[in-house]
């Protein structure tokens, strides 16, 4: 709840400052953005995954190999990721920001492994997605390189929304789906340089890091017969490559 406010408060403060003040100057910016996340979703851990398929670790672990079973490595999921920031530099050298954000996995995910069920060793073909958007609100320094390149250190808090989820079929008969939906507030880092093409223009390249994962949410998908539980996690990090647009000339 108070972390809502926060971020809410941040986003008011952001939006309702003025371009100029007579005191302090004031620039303000848009940007846009896109690149990619390795390793979405993290692990993708799940109750099932252990108790049915022993795979402690999620899909670190449902990896394996047996003769006279045609197999597919699963790998991690990669994610693509796209948003907007608009922010605020104070005097040149302090920095608010507030952001919106749309991730997906494009890549990984599919494949199939093997399990021991009672005793029998049976094929199993492996399923995960994930997707979500967050929203993060950062606060930083800049350090002015000349006057055509900065490069900017922040860090803050996100309203993170996932949706997570598996799909495992054998011909034991058995299939499990799953679906997870949930939201967190992870903790955010950025560090960010930027060259400035002219007094308006820039482009931009990112690394950012989240770190956050929801409680353990039950599945919500329940017309297989089966019940799973499993955290969402935000966490890891995202290459980016931007343009911004900034208000005034630098």
């Amino acid at each position: 709840m108070y972390y809502k406010l926060l971020i809410l408060l941040c986003c008011c403060a952001i939006v309702t400052v003025p371009i100029s003040s007579p005191a302090v100057p004031f620039n303000q910016a848009i940007s846009l953005y896109a690149g990619y996340i390795p390793s979405v979703g993290g692990n993708l851990y799940s109750y099932q995954q252990d108790n049915t398929f022993g795979s402690a670790t999620g899909i670190d672990g449902i990896n394996k190999s047996l003769p006279g079973f045609s197999t597919a490595t699963i790998h991690r999921l990669l994610g693509a990721t796209a948003g907007i920031n608009f922010k605020l530099v104070i005097s040149d050298f302090f920095t608010a920001r507030v952001g919106a954000n749309y991730f997906k996995n494009v890549w990984g995910g599919k494949g199939k492994t093997v399990y021991n069920d009672a005793g029998t060793d049976r094929l199993l073909e492996c399923n995960y997605s994930f997707d979500g958007f967050d929203i993060p609100v950062t606060f930083g320094i800049i350090i002015p390189f000349y006057k055509d390149m900065k490069i900017t250190f922040s860090c803050g808090v996100a309203y993170a929304w996932g949706r997570y989820k598996n799909k495992f079929e054998s011909d034991a008969p058995l299939s499990y789906k799953g679906a997870f939906k949930g939201s967190a507030y992870p903790l955010v880092i950025n560090t960010e340089g930027e060259y400035f093409v002219n007094d308006k223009f820039a482009i931009s390249t990112s690394l950012m890091y989240y770190r956050g994962t929801t409680n353990v949410i039950k599945d919500s998908k329940t017309g297989d017969g089966s019940i799973d539980y499993a955290p969402i996690d935000f966490s890891g990090y995202r290459f980016l490559l931007g343009v911004s647009y900034y208000f005034k000339p630098i």
